[in-house]
């Protein structure tokens, strides 16, 4: 076919001048045989009026036997009857082009929704390029083929990076802990700056394996992988849970943290340890920045569309235009600050709602902070 047969405008244009020039042909043999045997109608009324005059039956006979106001009449019925009927299946027409176009697009739409949402498998399935919606079916289908053997390869390269910096600092921590439990058992051998700088070691090379785990976690939970597991689940007795550990961590660290769970079971299709860990990574990051004597508030309910979790504090809350960027990995708003954090949390509470077509967003509680996860009624 040639190229500019290709174009949807050209086919549709064609089709419409082929949909108009049958329809003239229908609309004018229509015309025909209905003024035809209208005519023939006419015909056999003067053929019978004819023999009712030769018969003697009758003496009259009408010297005008067809009026100009019945041709007119005639002619109209006709045109008009063909002009339904023309219509009709020009409808026919124009609504099974477009129904055709119609599942293309949205067949489109569905492909490229899934493929935001981390499933690079899914394809159009079109083969031929036939017009501008076929030849873009084929171009998202190798776009997609291509994206998906280079994240698989990437995905792949930094698993294995991974691993392998992972391997060595065990290994590290083995060594150090060894050389720890070394030094405990001669504490004379050794100065109090050989055991400091020791114990330091050992904290970094925690810290270091910690981000490793927390990094492959995110990068699993984004690929989608976890969907797998995904079972019927109640939030309220997922943030219950959540609570009753982390009440008396809060209490320890001179802080309080209240609870307002839904009444009704809130039941949705999920991951059950991966929500845990998203709630408990929001708490987490409101015990570690919000000073002694502050109020957490834990809760979660439903709106018309989603169900929610939310976790609120009265602390010293985050600057407007840090907001965009602590989903970031490793990006802190405070670099000063060694309180231990990774810089991961949000990060990985980010993942988890995503996983579950959730979203997540920050807003200020005056003052303080507060996080909302939204999973939408779709996850029931």
């Amino acid at each position: 076919m040639p190229l500019w047969m290709k174009s949807s405008a050209m086919q549709q244009g064609l089709m419409f001048g082929a949909v108009s020039i049958f329809s003239l042909i229908l609309m004018a043999s229509v015309t025909l045989l209905y003024v035809d045997y209208e005519l023939g109608n006419q015909n056999k009324e003067i053929v019978k009026e004819s023999r009712e005059l030769v018969q003697g039956q009758n003496k009259h006979i009408d010297d005008d036997p067809i009026e100009d106001d019945e041709i007119m009449a005639v002619l109209t019925s006709g045109f008009v009857l063909a002009g339904v009927l023309v219509s009709l299946f020009s409808a026919v027409i124009v609504t099974a082009l477009s129904r055709h176009s119609q599942k293309r697009i949205t067949r489109i739409e569905s492909v490229l929704n899934a493929a935001a949402e981390g499933d690079l498998s899914v394809r159009t399935g079109e083969k031929h390029t036939i017009n501008d919606l076929a030849r873009i079916s084929v171009s998202v289908d190798e776009m997609l083929s291509r994206l998906e053997g280079s994240v698989a390869a990437m995905s792949d390269i930094s698993a294995n990076i991974a691993h392998e910096l992972k391997t060595p600092i065990t290994r590290l921590r083995h060594n150090l802990l060894t050389l720890r439990d070394e030094a405990d058992a001669s504490p004379q051998a050794h100065t109090d700056a050989f055991l400091n700088e020791l114990d330091n070691a050992l904290e970094d090379s925690q810290r270091l394996a910690t981000i490793f785990d927390a990094l492959l976690r995110i990068s699993q939970i984004e690929s989608g992988a976890r969907r797998s597991r995904f079972s019927e689940i109640d939030l309220t007795q997922v943030v219950g849970t959540v609570a009753e550990i982390y009440e008396d961590v809060a209490e320890d660290a001179g802080m309080t943290l209240s609870v307002q769970n839904a009444e009704a079971p809130l039941l949705l299709q999920g991951d059950r340890e991966l929500l845990i860990q998203q709630i408990a990574n929001l708490i987490e990051n409101a015990l570690r920045y919000c000073p002694e004597g502050s109020q957490i508030t834990l809760g979660c309910g439903e709106d018309a569309d989603a169900m929610w979790i939310s976790v609120e504090d009265n602390g010293p809350g985050i600057p407007e235009s840090e907001k965009a960027r602590v989903f970031e990995r490793l990006y802190r708003v405070d670099k000063s600050r060694t309180d231990g954090g990774l810089g991961l949390g949000l990060s990985l509470a980010k993942a988890v709602a995503g996983l579950h077509h959730g979203s997540i967003t920050l807003h200020d509680c005056h003052p303080g902070l507060g996080v909302k996860v939204t999973l939408p009624v779709e996850q029931r």
